[in-house]
């Protein structure tokens, strides 16, 4: 179709029942087409304003480039769609089944796309500002330079999920699965990962800067270069984890589990690692200067060539330590 023309609800059934599929660029406002099957319909480019697709079959349907902006897709079926640049801000997709999706630069902007099916979709320099994802399947997704800003993960799993430099900042990841994700340069600054998973996530070059992750599962984790200035890891389980040249100023590490991790020249400086667990930890060259290390366990740890200017080590354990000057401990 060559211009824009209106259509209702009835002329599009119609016109799909007979064997039309190209409805390209058409004009369709507050029409009801839910329950329908429109598989495989061509919808780009149409102004498709406040339409409630509520329940319908839209399975591979081609939508870039259109404006459904304050629509009603809850429970929809978007498997395999198109929806390249689409405008979906304010849009309802609650428990929609949207898998294999392409929304690579669309706007979700306040979109409610909670408890929905997104396994494998991509969501490549999308804006997701203020989005619901919460419970959300976004394992294998990618957010590759997606904008996240204050957007709500909270108990979604995003297992392999790509998000390598995609903006987090104050984003709501409470309770979130982000196993082996690979976060590489993503901002999440002062993000919530309270009890989220992030084992053996790459972090590399990271910004968690005043980031909550207490109590979060961060083995195996390679968190090489990445900024923590300020965050809180209280109770939280770094074992294994990779944190060579890593940033730490300031950070809360107060009971949390740093058994074998690689501190190498990290700058741990004015924080609090009171009653953490640093056995066999590798702090080489770490800046711990006037950090709190109050009933730390160093059990087999190396500080060899570590500043430990001015810092609290009152009740600390040194059992097989390697002391800064390269002595070991009994």
């Amino acid at each position: 179709m060559s211009s824009i023309k209106l259509f209702n609800a009835d002329e599009i059934l119609n016109n799909y029942q007979q064997g039309q599929r190209n409805f390209n660029a058409i004009k369709l406002i507050k029409a009801n087409l839910s329950h329908a099957n429109l598989n495989s319909i061509n919808l780009s480019q149409g102004r498709l304003i406040k339409v409630n697709f509520s329940k319908t079959k839209l399975i591979n349907a081609n939508l870039d480039r259109a404006d459904l902006s304050q629509g009603n897709l809850t429970g929809a079926q978007l498997i395999d769609a198109k929806c390249y640049q689409t405008n979906l801000t304010a849009t309802s997709l609650e428990k929609t089944n949207c898998s294999g999706a392409i929304f690579s630069s669309a706007i979700l902007s306040q979109a409610d796309l909670s408890d929905a099916n997104l396994i494998g979709c991509s969501f490549i320099s999308s804006q997701l500002k203020n989005t619901n994802l919460t419970r959300t399947n976004l394992t294998g997704a990618s957010f590759t330079s997606a904008v996240l800003t204050q957007a709500n993960l909270s108990f979604a799993i995003l297992t392999k999920a790509i998000l390598v430099n995609a903006n987090l900042i104050e984003a709501n990841c409470q309770n979130a699965t982000l196993i082996r994700a690979y976060l590489h340069n993503a901002n999440l600054s002062k993000a919530n990962l309270e009890g989220a998973n992030l084992s053996f996530a790459d972090l590399r070059g990271a910004n968690l800067s005043f980031a909550d992750l207490r109590g979060a599962n961060l083995e195996g984790a390679n968190l090489k270069n990445a900024n923590l200035k300020g965050a809180n890891l209280s109770q939280a389980s770094l074992e294994g984890a990779e944190l060579s040249n890593a940033n730490l100023q300031q950070v809360t590490l107060t009971q949390t589990n740093l058994i074998g991790t690689n501190l190498l020249n990290a700058n741990l400086s004015q924080a609090n690692l009171s009653q953490a667990n640093l056995s066999q930890a590798g702090l080489l060259f770490t800046n711990m200067k006037k950090t709190n290390l109050m009933g730390a366990e160093l059990t087999e740890a190396n500080l060899i060539g570590a500043n430990l200017s001015q810092a609290n080590l009152l009740e600390a354990s040194y059992s097989a330590t390697i002391m800064p000057n390269g002595k070991r401990t009994e």
